[in-house]
């Protein structure tokens, strides 16, 4: 779950090593020896460690005293710092150090540099391409939802997948770094067919709310159609997309929706609150959207978030959500935050389990960006405790799977096929064990699910299985 992206600056700090530049940036030092201490790693590590100090959410799950020479990096002084806290499941690598223009790229403007997929699958050895963004190389060559990568060429002939995840690599590290230019073969099983295709790494922008699928009515029997929205991320590009698709439904009359999160790990929380403002029509300005809750050294900017109707807002009677193991922070904020005001469902697989957010800390003059987990968002209702996914907090969870060999928003795909049976009888065929989706291999950002990238990009964070 992001914050509105407010970058906070960290000014007088290690003094003796480094000027700490404004939030605008700068050189932050006289000559290339300044800049060379400022944004060394003795600098870098003390930064991760003061910021943790002060602004951590489990101030008291931090180490009692640390030497930050005792680590290399402080990518590895941070992982230190936040063991405790990911033994006990509150921040499963959540905290993490990228650049501002990796951060900015994603969360600004929907960008990031890759082929254009997205990859996921019931087992690590079966990746399966699950989504294709538009106007990338992956739709290019004719990737398509269903196809199942079973070799990646790197440039010395195809390596079975198996062998590529043997030392505990993802997949995704076998896509190579993300970097224009970069080249990778895909082997490619279809409909008992194999093919190959190369593809080359560019700059992909996101369409946050497709434009072929991500807006649609479905039929319903005994309603006047079914509102379909698909959003892939939650970017601050999808304010306008998602007004307009609000406004569609509005005019149609319609007052059962689906949204379609099942791949979705979070974003801007300004996004999800544009999104609760939409679907809470019926909501006054006094109704409680979320509160914001920081550790109590920062009680001070503790907040709550009350619903602002459009006049695109719409009047839901049910909600159904589609989720996966990969539906996170943000887009569990959705969920949480309507849960209290109108009957909804979760349909699909259990969510991961994210009701913390980041604040961004940048190292003035440098190019670091520490995302730092520093607050928790909670409903109207005080529900904020979800770190095993949200299932076991609502009424009606639904089970469904994810059938690959339909586009998302058909009607006989398996999870949107569940969810108008949810809302048609208000009742689900089969129900949603808790916890159930990290207890086997996924694609979630959650390593006791599935092996990381080596080193994530930003992108990779907000959206599992990226490439």
């Amino acid at each position: 779950m992001r914050t509105d992206n407010r970058k906070l600056c960290l000014a007088g700090m290690l003094a003796a090593l480094t000027t700490f530049a404004g939030c605008s940036g700068g050189d932050g030092g006289e000559g290339l020896d300044a800049g060379s201490l400022q944004c060394g790693e003795a600098a870098r590590k003390q930064f991760v460690l003061s910021t943790s100090r002060e602004w951590y959410l489990f101030p008291e799950l931090l180490p009692a005293s640390v030497d930050p020479s005792q680590f290399a990096t402080a990518e590895e002084l941070l992982d230190h710092l936040t063991a405790t806290a990911r033994e006990q499941g509150k921040d499963r690598y959540f905290s993490y150090l990228t650049t501002r223009d990796e951060d900015d790229s994603i969360l600004g403007e929907g960008q990031y540099v890759g082929f254009g997929f997205r990859s996921g699958g019931d087992a690590v050895e079966r990746p399966f391409i699950v989504d294709v963004f538009e106007a990338s190389p992956a739709e290019a060559v004719g990737l398509r939802r269903g196809d199942e990568i079973i070799a990646v060429d790197a440039g010395s002939g195809f390596v079975p997948v198996s062998e590529l995840i043997a030392d505990g690599s993802s997949i995704s590290d076998a896509f190579g770094p993300a970097e224009i230019g970069v080249q990778r073969g895909l082997r490619l099983f279809r409909d008992g067919l194999e093919r190959e295709v190369t593809l080359t790494k560019t700059v992909v922008t996101i369409d946050p709310v497709p434009d072929a699928f991500g807006v649609q009515v479905l039929p319903l029997a005994g309603t006047t159609g079914v509102g379909y929205l698909n959003f892939r991320t939650y970017v601050s590009t999808a304010r306008d997309q998602l007004r307009a698709a609000f406004e569609y439904f509005r005019s149609r009359g319609v007052d059962y929706f689906i949204v379609d999160l099942r791949y979705n790990g979070g974003g801007l929380v300004a996004t999800a609150e544009l999104i609760n403002d939409l679907l809470g029509g019926a909501r006054s300005r006094s109704d409680v959207q979320t509160r914001t809750v920081h550790n109590p050294s920062k009680s001070a900017r503790d907040t709550t978030r009350y619903f602002l109707p459009e006049s695109r807002s719409v009047r839901p009677v049910r909600i159904a959500f589609l989720t996966s193991s990969a539906t996170a922070s943000a887009s569990e904020i959705n969920i949480n935050a309507m849960a209290p005001w109108v009957e909804v469902a979760i349909v699909g697989e259990d969510t991961l389990g994210k009701p913390v957010g980041q604040l961004a800390f940048d190292l003035g003059g440098c190019s670091d960006r520490l995302r730092l987990v520093s607050f928790q968002t909670e409903n109207a209702a005080g529900q904020s405790d979800y770190f095993d996914g949200l299932a076991s907090t609502l009424d009606y969870a639904c089970a469904a799977e994810d059938t690959l060999d339909r586009p998302m928003g058909d009607p006989e795909e398996g999870l949107t096929a569940a969810a108008l049976d949810w809302l048609g009888t208000g009742r689900c065929e089969r129900v949603i064990s808790p916890g159930a989706a990290r207890a086997k291999p996924g694609f979630a950002p959650d390593a006791s699910t599935r092996p990381v990238p080596r080193r994530p990009t930003a992108a990779e964070q907000w959206l599992p299985g990226i490439a």
